[in-house]
């Protein structure tokens, strides 16, 4: 379900996909329009291939205040009132994954890419930051997050935001693993795979949807689990409340196997490990929708989905 706010535009931040000239270029224009109307805009320091040109930019404006300033991406959250992604899932999964404190309204604009999470057209860009500069109400979704831990003899060992997915998977060596899942204090299944995705519904149409998971309608409380290559027939995906607290380990680690959260972060998961998954509570994702369609129009566009 859509929800709609009148964003409060002081400061934006830009996180633009490496080496990709067209989205330098795009970022560069909107930045322009934002100083314009005296709105302070950041980039992020990862952004190198726009130097050049974010000199001759601030030679245009004068006062250093109305400047284009670059800082570090793990300072852009604390200081923006809205982050401007180019590029895809992966680009916009850098910044989200960061909101550990605070959560900022995220515009993702789609730069070629099949891109769930960012929703908005290169044509739709100009029209959408001038609705924000203008006040106007805004349509965004909250997308739920995950806290995943990993422990190790008791100590904490890894902590981190999920967005898509936690996902356990074998290494190199083609071995089977065997994982227990437990669900608020009961044994919920055992099973023999090469891994499991645990999956929030804005993940659903990600890995999970390609290890034949279900699509599952992001404003639903739920936790997906999708088992990867399960050795037997009977073990199906399962989707469970999202109130729920689940603990997963190891019950046969014959060789390596890792611990991935929304393919940036990994770490080795040992047999004695214990992973704890449940809800972020602290706050959700702010997802700016498309104004022009809504989010089964994204999965007929981008997945052909119910096409014949």
């Amino acid at each position: 379900m859509l929800k709609t706010e009148k964003i409060k535009l002081k400061r934006a931040g830009f996180i633009i996909k490496h080496r990709n000239p067209e989205a330098a270029a795009l970022a560069l224009d909107i930045a322009q329009i934002l100083l314009r109307n005296r709105i302070k805009v950041y980039f992020a320091s990862e952004s190198t291939e726009t130097a050049d040109e974010l000199k001759k930019i601030n030679k245009k404006f004068s006062g250093p205040k109305n400047k284009i300033q670059v800082i570090e991406k793990n300072k852009m959250v604390q200081n923006t009132d809205l982050i401007i992604v180019l590029g895809g899932d992966g680009t916009y999964l850098s910044i989200a994954r960061l909101m550990r404190k605070r959560s900022v309204p995220v515009m993702g604009i789609n730069m070629g890419q099949l891109g769930f999470l960012t929703e908005i057209k290169q044509s739709e860009a100009f029209d959408t930051v001038n609705d924000v500069i203008q006040g106007k109400p805004i349509y965004y979704s909250e997308r739920a997050l995950l806290e995943v831990t990993l422990q190790r003899n008791g100590k904490t060992v890894f902590q981190g935001p999920v967005v898509n997915d936690a996902v356990i998977a074998k290494g190199a060596i083609a071995r089977i693993i065997g994982i227990q899942i437990a669900m608020n204090g009961k044994i919920v299944n055992t099973l023999r795979a090469d891994g499991l995705i645990v999956s929030t519904p804005t993940g659903s149409t990600a890995y999970s949807l390609s290890a034949g998971g279900p699509i599952v309608e992001p404003s639903l409380g739920a936790l997906i689990l999708t088992p990867i290559c399960p050795h037997s027939l009977t073990q199906r995906p399962l989707v469970v409340p999202d109130h729920s607290e689940l603990k997963i380990r190891l019950s046969d680690r014959p060789g390596n196997v890792y611990l991935t959260l929304d393919g940036q972060d990994a770490v080795s998961f040992e047999a004695e490990d214990i992973m704890t998954v449940r809800r972020y509570k602290k706050h959700s994702l702010k997802l700016i929708a498309s104004p022009t369609r809504d989010y089964f129009g994204l999965l007929q566009e981008k997945l052909l989905f119910g096409v014949r």
